[in-house]
C-alpha cells in the first residue's frame, strides 16, 4: 500500500485583528501569564522563591542525571547518523534550487554568537581553571588515597589536606605509591580538564541546537509547515498539533527560550560587570568577590536597552552586523592570546585534548557518575555536566530557530558541518588559548594564585591583568567589554525575535514594534525579578526547570525526523 504524502500544512489560528494580529492568542497570552507569575513570585516573596528554586535544581542534579545524559547521547546520535547517511544528508533543507541567504561566514557569525558566544568570554578561561583543581578523575583519586589510607588501618584527621598527608606517607615509607593519581593544579589534571571541558562544549552542546535547527528548516523549507516547534512533531501527532496540544508545545517552547537566555544573558552580565570593575576599580561593582545585585541590574539595563533596538532592525540588519562585529572582535582576542599568550602549551593541549575527547567521547557521553554526596564525581557531575544539559536543551528552542532562520536552503550534511563540527572546534580553540594560558601563568609560578583567587567570570580579567601593564591590561579589558556587549545584545534581541516567531505561528515577519518593545521588556521584568530573588543561582535553577519538559520534546522531535526521512525513502 502506497503512504500518503507527507502533511504539508498545520492550520494555527491566527487573530485576524487587534493587537494580536497575526499572532496566536493562546501562546501569546499563556505563554506571558506563565512569565509574569514567576516574575510575581520572585518579586513578593524572593527569599521563598529563592530557597524552592535551589531545592528543585538539587532534586534535579540528583534524580535526572541518568536522563539528561542519555539525552544528550540521542541527540548526538541522531545528528551523526542523519547527516552521514547517504541520502539523508544531501537533502536541502528548503527548494532543490535555493541558494543560501547568507555568505558562510555571516553565516557561521550568527551561528556561533548566538549559541555559545557569551560562554567563552565567561568559561573559556575560568573553567579550565576549575577542572584542574577539581573534576571527576581528581575526585576519583582522592578516593582511592582514603581507600588505601583506610586499607592500612590510617586515619585521616578531619579537615586534613589528603594529598599532603599522602605524599607524607609515601615519602616516609609508611604507604606505597598509588598508581596514575590525578592530583590538582598540575600537569597531570591537565588532560582530564580539557576532556571534559571539551564534552561541555562540543559535539553534546552543538547537538542540542541543531537537532532542534535541523528539523525546525526540514519541516518548514522543505515540507512548507510553519516555522514553530510544533511543525517538528508533525510525523507524531499530525494535526492534532493544530489545536490545544500544539498549543502546549509552542508554550512550552516560548517559556524554556525566555528561562534559557535570562541564564546565558545572566552569565554574561556577572562577566560584564567584572570587566567594569577591572576598568574602574569601583567598589560598587563588586561584594565578596562576586559582582554585585546593583552592579548586574545596571548591566541588564544597558544590555537590554540595546538588544531592543538591534531587534527592531531585523536579523539582516542590526543582528547580522553585531554577529559580524563580534567574530571580527573575537579573532582579534583570539589572535592576541595566539601571539602574545602560551602558545605551544596551549596548541599543545588543544591537539592532545581534542585526541583525548574524541578517544573517551563515547565513555564520556554514557557515563553516569552515581550521585553519592560531597567529594564523589556523581556530585561534580550534577553541578556541571548535568547543569550544562539542562542549559543547552533549555537555550534550543532558541537557537534552533535562530539557526533554521539563517540556514534555508543549505543540506542538512552542511548544517551538521557548520552547527556541530565548526562551532565546537572554534570552542576548543578558545579554551585551550585562553584557558591553556591561564593554567600554564599558574602552573609556572608567575600568576602566583592571582588567576585562582578570583571568581569564575572575573579569571579572564585577571590573566590579562598578569600578562600586561596595568595601562594595557585595561585597554585590553575595555576591549573584551564592548565584545561581550555585542554577544549580550546578539543573544538578547534574536530571543526577542524567535519568540514572536513562535507566538506568530512561525511569522517570522508578524512582529510589530510594540511586540518586540514588550518582549524586551518581559525578558528584562524575568531576568531582574530572578537576580533579587537568589541572584545567578536563582536564574540557573528557573533555566533548569524550563528544560525538564522541553528535554521530552526534543526527544520526541528527534523521533519524528528520523520517521519523517524513513518515510520519505520509502515513498521514493
Amino acid at each position: 500500500m502506497a503512504l500518503q504524502k507527507p502533511l504539508s500544512n498545520l492550520d494555527i489560528k491566527l487573530a485576524g485583528g487587534g493587537f494580536y494580529k497575526g499572532f496566536n492568542n493562546t501562546v501569546a497570552l499563556a505563554s506571558k501569564i506563565i512569565i509574569a507569575l514567576i516574575v510575581i513570585w520572585a518579586v513578593i516573596n524572593p527569599e521563598s522563591a529563592g530557597r524552592i528554586l535551589g531545592d528543585l535544581k538539587n532534586w534535579s542534579f540528583n534524580n535526572l542525571n541518568y536522563y539528561y545524559t542519555y539525552a544528550v547521547a540521542f541527540f548526538i546520535i541522531v545528528c551523526l547518523v542523519i547527516s552521514i547517511h547517504p541520502r539523508w544528508g544531501k537533502r536541502k533543507l528548503g527548494t532543490p534550487d535555493g541558494v543560501p541567504e547568507f555568505s558562510n561566514f555571516s553565516w557561521f557569525s550568527m551561528m556561533f554568537g548566538a549559541g555559545i558566544g557569551i560562554g567563552m568570554l565567561g568559561y573559556a578561561t575560568g573553567e579550565p581553571m576549575w577542572h584542574i583543581a577539581d573534576n571527576p578523575d581528581v575526585r576519583t583519586s582522592v578516593i582511592a588515597i582514603k581507600a588505601a589510607m583506610e586499607s592500612a588501618n590510617i586515619t585521616l584527621a578531619e579537615g586534613a589536606d589528603v594529598w599532603a598527608q599522602y605524599k607524607a606517607l609515601v615519602s616516609d615509607g609508611t604507604l606505597q605509591q598509588l598508581p596514575a593519581l590525578v592530583e590538582p593544579k598540575t600537569l597531570s589534571a591537565v588532560d582530564s580538564t580539557y576532556r571534559y571541558s571539551f564534552l561541555h562544549w562540543g559535539l553534546g552542546a552543538w547537538a542540542c541546537y541543531a537537532l532542534v535547527g535541523i528539523s525546525l528548516a526540514f519541516f518548514s523549507y522543505t515540507r512548507g509547515l510553519p516555522l514553530t516547534i510544533r511543525s517538528t512533531l508533525v510525523p507524531i501527532f499530525g494535526r492534532n498539533l493544530e489545536g490545544t496540544l500544539g498549543h502546549i508545545v509552542d508554550i512550552t517552547a516560548v517559556v524554556a527560550t525566555i528561562l534559557g537566555i535570562a541564564q546565558t544573558i545572566g552569565l554574561g552580565l556577572a562577566s560584564f560587570s567584572s570587566g567594569l570593575y577591572n576598568i574602574t576599580g569601583a567598589s560598587w561593582l563588586i561584594t565578596d568577590g562576586e559582582p554585585s545585585t546593583g552592579s548586574l541590574l545596571v548591566a541588564l539595563g544597558v544590555v537590554m536597552i540595546c538588544s531592543t533596538l538591534s531587534a527592531l532592525s531585523g536579523v539582516g540588519k542590526g543582528i547580522k552586523w553585531l554577529s559580524n562585529i563580534n567574530m571580527v572582535l573575537s579573532f582579534g582576542l583570539l589572535a592576541f592570546f595566539l601571539v602574545f599568550g602560551s602558545t605551544m602549551f596551549a596548541l599543545t593541549i588543544l591537539g592532545k585534548g581534542i585526541f583525548s575527547y574524541v578517544v573517551h567521547l563515547p565513555a564520556l557521553t554514557f557515563t553516569v557518575f552515581p550521585a553519592e554526596g560531597v567529594g564523589s564525581p556523581g556530585e561534580w557531575q550534577g553541578w556541571w555536566s548535568i547543569f550544562y544539559w539542562a542549559w543547552w536543551i533549555a537555550f534550543a528552542p532558541f537557537v534552533g530557530i535562530f539557526l533554521a532562520r539563517i540556514s534555508k536552503n543549505r543540506t542538512i550534511r552542511e548544517f551538521v558541518l557548520g552547527a556541530i563540527v565548526a562551532p565546537s572546534l572554534m570552542c576548543f580553540l578558545w579554551f585551550s588559548l585562553l584557558g591553556g594560558t591561564a593554567i600554564d601563568l599558574e602552573l609556572s609560578g608567575v600568576a602566583e594564585g592571582q588567576i585562582f583567587a578570583q571568581s569564575l567570570t572575573a579569571q579572564l580579567y585577571a590573566v590579562i591583568n598578569v600578562m600586561l601593564s596595568p595601562e594595557l591590561a585595561t585597554a585590553m579589558s575595555v576591549l573584551i567589554v564592548i565584545l561581550l556587549l555585542t554577544y549580550l545584545v546578539t543573544s538578547a534581541d534574536s530571543a526577542v525575535l524567535v519568540v514572536n516567531t513562535i507566538n506568530a505561528g512561525g511569522d517570522a515577519g508578524a512582529a510589530s514594534k510594540s511586540h518586540i518593545i514588550i518582549w524586551g521588556l518581559i525578558l528584562t521584568a524575568v531576568i531582574a525579578a530572578l537576580l533579587l530573588a537568589g541572584g545567578l543561582n536563582a536564574i540557573q535553577a528557573a533555566m533548569i526547570i524550563g528544560a525538564i519538559p522541553f528535554s521530552f520534546m526534543m526527544i520526541l522531535m528527534g523521533i519524528a525526523l528520523l520517521k519523517a526521512l524513513i518515510r520519505d525513502d520509502m515513498r521514493s
